[in-house]
């Protein structure tokens, strides 16, 4: 049986951030499919698009190598939301399973806080998608939707290191992002001692997703 995993990383970063993770999956055995994608350049629905495409354009290439294979998305932050878009408006192949990690599945603090500063700094930087993270909940976040048809693991940041230190985040919380906004309905969130985007570099981050996609639970 083959394994293919597409990720999907946050904003304002690329593929190369998810290297480690790329080449922990690639140890294991699994096929991956880690790109680069303009984060701040679209909306939400957008790159949903987008991922919709990638992910029908990796089923027609498996299933013409022939064999068994099974689909599995790992997705960082923003890319949760991409994610949840896609699965919930448009007809993707079917997906085993997929881990979202530090994802903003409720709303962003951080986001708000910076985009209500004076100056629109943050909306220089941020983009559309940005905006969208920067909306009040439910906004944006309700309209992602919930898969129901797709077993999903939430992995959590919760060290309590504050970096960006006037933001008024409640504990426990990943530095950008709290645990409560990352939770969605009633699927599992593991709670891991790491930074919002250190969490991606851990072999722990690692062995705790690979454990969900081929368990369906953490350990």
């Amino acid at each position: 049986m083959r394994r293919v995993v597409i990720f999907r990383h946050g904003i304002l970063i690329n593929r190369f951030l998810m290297k480690r993770l790329e080449w922990l999956f690639r140890s294991r055995g699994y096929k991956v499919h880690n790109r680069s994608y303009p984060t701040t350049r679209k909306t939400i629905k957008e790159h949903a698009v987008d991922l919709f495409d990638e992910l029908r354009a990796v089923q027609e290439f498996e299933e013409q190598t022939g064999g068994p294979y099974e689909l599995y998305v790992v997705t960082h932050s923003l890319g949760g939301l991409v994610f949840r878009y896609a699965l919930t408006h448009f007809p993707v192949p079917t997906i085993r399973r997929a881990v979202q990690l530090v994802p903003p599945n409720q709303g962003s603090t951080t986001a708000r806080w910076f985009n209500n500063l004076p100056l629109p700094i943050y909306r220089w930087i941020a983009g559309k998608s940005g905006a969208q993270l920067a909306e009040a909940p439910p906004g944006i976040f309700e309209k992602c939707g919930v898969p129901d048809n797709v077993e999903i693991g939430i992995v959590a940041g919760v060290n309590g290191i504050k970096l960006l230190l006037p933001i008024p985040l409640p504990k426990p919380h990943d530095g950008i992002v709290t645990l409560d906004e990352t939770r969605l309905g009633d699927f599992p969130v593991k709670e891991l001692p790491f930074n919002h985007t250190p969490i991606l570099w851990r072999r722990r981050t690692f062995e705790e997703a690979a454990y969900f996609l081929e368990n369906g639970e953490f350990r």
